[in-house]
């Protein structure tokens, strides 16, 4: 089975701007996390720093799964207007998570924050910044799309599959899920009624969009994780098994998703 060009090292040592982010921001944790315990201030019962700490990870894992794929892809097929879609995803990841680490310093929260026209705007330019993310994610999908028409391997072809069910899905599902939570008009840190699940403080009250956003986020990993591992103990046998196991796998997280977003959002 064909890997060449789908890891960490190739795209690490030719400097790609994302992988760099991605990895800097999951370098980044471990110190937001010593600092949360640090500080001693409070902002809706938890350290201010708790959000910057979450979107670091988030952040980070989203944008090293984006590298992977993006370097996979490239690899075999062409990628077009990647060269100037990446920066522009590297920079919307830096001013997201700039702005959230400066409103945790100054003890006041990032989102849905519109107390002065600034904090207004930069809000409204998060929303952009997410736009950006979603548009790369949805992109790199709709490129692996393309491979499945062509004359690959039954691997590469499951595999691309699996980043074309799995970005597309997401680069759909995280805008509609996200602005469910600016309906509700409700940050993470600010939904602090009810019983809410431990560390991930969501509120299973049929009310809180963040699981639906959560899962949403994540198809980009969990689908071409699945396909990898499905094109590891595919058999020539049943050549059509795979794929059918991929697209239920996505039928029921896409169908997961829709059932935890609020019935009013």
């Amino acid at each position: 089975m064909r890997w060449r060009g789908f890891g960490v090292t190739r795209a690490w040592h030719g400097r790609d701007p994302l992988l760099l982010a991605g990895a800097g921001l999951l370098a980044l944790s471990p110190l937001l996390a010593l600092v949360a315990g640090l500080d001693g201030r409070s902002l809706f019962g938890r350290s201010p720093w708790d959000k910057p700490l979450r979107f670091a990870l988030s952040l980070g894992v989203y944008a090293v799964t984006m590298a992977l794929a993006a370097q996979w892809l490239s690899s075999r097929t062409r990628v077009p207007g990647w060269r100037w879609l990446s920066p522009v995803v590297v920079g919307a990841l830096v001013f997201e998570m700039g702005w959230i680490a400066v409103q945790a310093a100054r003890g006041v929260d990032s989102h849905f924050n519109e107390r002065t026209a600034f904090e207004a705007l930069m809000f409204s330019l998060m929303g952009a910044g997410a736009a950006t993310l979603s548009l790369g994610t949805f992109w790199l999908g709709i490129v692996a799309g393309r491979m499945l028409s062509a004359a690959f391997m039954a691997q590469d072809r499951l595999i691309a599959l699996g980043i074309a069910l799995g970005f597309v899905s997401t680069g759909l599902l995280l805008p509609w899920t996200g602005e469910a939570l600016v309906d509700v008009g409700r940050s993470q840190s600010a939904i602090g009624t009810g019983w809410a699940v431990p560390v991930l403080g969501w509120r299973v009250d049929g009310n809180d969009p963040r699981p639906a956003h959560f899962v949403a986020a994540h198809l980009m990993q969990a689908l071409p994780l699945a396909a990898i591992a499905l094109a590891a103990g595919a058999k020539q046998r049943r050549p059509g098994l795979p794929q059918a196991t991929l697209l239920g796998l996505t039928a029921a997280l896409v169908g997961l998703t829709i059932a935890l977003m609020p019935r009013a959002a």
